[in-house]
């Protein structure tokens, strides 16, 4: 190790391991396999992340190569000129997906469960759809857990249109049943959900555009 860490440059190295933590935050964040609520909804908090984590590993990657010589000096310089790119695109794909994306979609608690921990929530996606009516809606379990709860879908459906949502209520401790109201009268669905892994076996069977997470 003293051979690789040149004198003086311990800090520049800490200054990297930062940087590559900050970056693995930001990445596990994109990719989310808990499906935190905190992580999901927060895009611009991974994208700083990333971008910070991108900088530190160039600004130590440019001051490292500066103490070394031979093969190490140019591993280094292209390692900052990755991630100085990696950070340009970030940067860019943070602000295009800030216009693109719509932040007026609101949420329903539609039921809680009586111990609290759980609740449903109905996520309207398209405030803009061309038809009210006929606008798919997401139908989550939730944990109440505030940034670390965590989200697993239950189903698709509309809250306005023919199928609309008429209530939802937890039965027992890994059940939620859903009642829709349509022109053949109210229908209800049971779904059942593993409450230590907050995961549904089989959400409900109705289709849901790809824009809507669905775990």
């Amino acid at each position: 190790m003293k051979r690789l860490i040149a004198p003086g440059t311990r800090w520049v190295c800490c200054m990297f391991v930062l940087g590559v933590l900050l970056a693995g935050a930001a990445g596990t964040a994109l990719i989310n396999p808990y499906r935190f609520v905190g992580l999901g909804d927060r895009i611009w908090l991974w994208c700083v992340l990333a971008v910070a984590g991108f900088g530190l590993i160039g600004v130590a990657s440019v001051l490292l190569a500066k103490a070394r010589h031979g093969i190490w000096r140019w591993l280094l310089v292209v390692c900052a000129g990755c991630t100085a790119l990696a950070g340009v695109a970030c940067i860019s794909w943070s602000c295009l997906i800030t216009f693109l994306t719509d932040y007026s979609n609101e949420q329903r608690v539609a039921a809680v469960s009586p111990d609290g921990k759980f609740a449903v929530i109905l996520n309207y996606d398209f405030p803009q759809y061309p038809h009210p009516a006929d606008r798919p809606d997401g139908l989550y379990l939730q944990t109440r857990e505030g940034f670390f709860s965590k989200r697993a879908y239950l189903g698709c459906l509309s809250d306005s249109g023919v199928h609309r949502l008429d209530a939802a209520w937890f039965a027992g401790a890994n059940t939620v049943v859903i009642r829709q109201e349509g022109d053949e009268g109210k229908t209800e669905r049971s779904v059942s959900f593993d409450p230590v892994k907050v995961r549904v076996a089989q959400p409900m069977g109705d289709s849901c555009p790809p824009t809507l997470y669905t775990g």
